[in-house]
């Protein structure tokens, strides 16, 4: 059984650019000065980052057109793409900016979490330099991509890989509940319990949102400015705007999302809806003195904010869509749910992760119990966690 944990990489350019030159120094620590591969080269090595082993499936994509059908299957399962152009040809990056060429970005997987890396090479030829760091620094930023320049012929590239692998992680969201946010992206569809309307379409028309939510993770400045953007929006722009901020922007609608809004003079600062911003911000709410209702279990006082309990729980949503219920900020829980339970569940709803306390079957039976009473929306993903850790479905309570 492999120890170590593959990422597929595939490196792409123009032509000249030093491609071909970054990988085998990185692989083979040798510089080679002349290589012009005519079709793809695929190389592998391992490499240790943050005390784990990771195995490096390197592609080296021939800078010709002519190859993008042949790469696509590959395409589609990569987890890094790096766009790697020449400080000393302004073509070079230009023919990354080419919309034909950034077509390839559609074979990348909707389904499998990916990074974009934009590198600059050649960076030891600065006399003859033609791109500036700015020019890569935005592009990248344009595209929602890790900058860095680098030489392959005077740098040691091991470093520059593990800062590829380090982003790489950092910005994945297997650490999030997943299923929070396909619940946050229902609730905000549902338009359940919202608390402002947002104006779009030049004051014609309106979409609700949760005000608490959306100025928590991205403060009350921006939260202005997003309105201000959203204002001259069409309908469905805004919406998709909007759902994106509720659940962290997906890397493979960065560049749709961007489109949108990129001629507006507001600047959002566009890392607010990355996964790892999301995560963030979901732990700082969790952690945070912001709430909107407190939940007073065994005479202990638990704060929530209430656009969780609604997203994840029917129990809630039905409670809270009484009008008479609007304004609840502290009510006494009337579940049953113990004290243990509650804590367990406050901590995974908001960023997924598992504190102990469940160590025996009896503390598993107790939770499904409560996830069952609360009449769970979506299949919580830490019922597989006890399962697996208890090695049976036979002694939890499954809904």
């Amino acid at each position: 059984m492999n120890d170590y944990q593959n990422l597929k990489i595939t490196i792409t350019g123009q032509g000249g650019s030093g491609k071909s030159a970054t990988v085998i120094k990185f692989v083979q620590n040798h510089f080679v000065e002349d290589y012009d591969p005519t079709i793809e080269d695929s190389f592998r090595k391992q490499l240790k980052v943050n005390e784990k082993v990771y195995m490096l499936d390197i592609l080296d994509a021939a800078g010709c057109e002519y190859y993008w059908g042949m790469r696509s299957p590959y395409i589609k399962e990569t987890n890094i793409f790096i766009l790697l152009y020449s400080i000393t040809n302004q073509s070079s990056l230009q023919f990354l900016k080419d919309e034909e060429y950034r077509d390839i970005m559609k074979y990348l997987s909707e389904e499998q979490e990916y990074s974009i890396i934009v590198v600059g090479n050649k960076k030891d030829l600065e006399n003859e330099r033609q791109v500036t760091t700015k020019e890569g620094e935005e592009f990248a930023e344009e595209i929602g991509a890790y900058f860095v320049e680098s030489s392959a012929k005077t740098d040691d590239l091991v470093p520059l890989f593990e800062k590829i692998v380090t982003f790489h992680l950092d910005g994945t969201t297997e650490n999030l509940p997943q299923d929070l946010l396909e619940d946050l992206e229902n609730l905000f569809e549902k338009q359940i319990l919202i608390d402002y309307q947002l104006e779009v379409n030049n004051g014609n028309q309106k979409i609700g949102c949760h005000r608490i939510y959306l100025e928590q993770r991205l403060g009350e400045e921006h939260f202005e400015n997003l309105k201000q953007i959203l204002f001259e929006l069409p309908l469905q722009e805004a919406k998709f705007v909007l759902k994106n901020t509720y659940c962290g922007l997906n890397k493979s609608n960065y560049i749709q999302f961007n489109k949108i809004w990129k001629n507006s003079k507001i600047d959002i600062p566009k890392n607010l809806f990355r996964s790892k911003k999301l995560k963030n911000d979901l732990n700082e709410m969790l952690n945070s003195q912001t709430h909107d209702l407190c939940l007073i279990v065994e005479n202990e006082e638990i704060y929530f904010h209430k656009i969780f309990l609604i997203a994840r729980f029917g129990y809630f949503e039905k409670l809270f869509s009484k009008k008479q219920n609007q304004e609840i900020e502290k009510m006494t829980d009337q579940t049953g749910i113990s004290l243990k339970i509650w804590k367990i569940l406050r901590t995974y709803i908001y960023n997924g992760e598992i504190i102990e306390g469940i160590d025996d079957k009896k503390s598993c039976k107790e939770l499904f119990k409560a996830l069952k009473k609360l009449k769970v929306h979506s299949n919580f993903s830490l019922k597989d966690h006890f399962q697996k850790k208890f090695k049976t479905n036979k002694d939890c309570i499954l809904m």
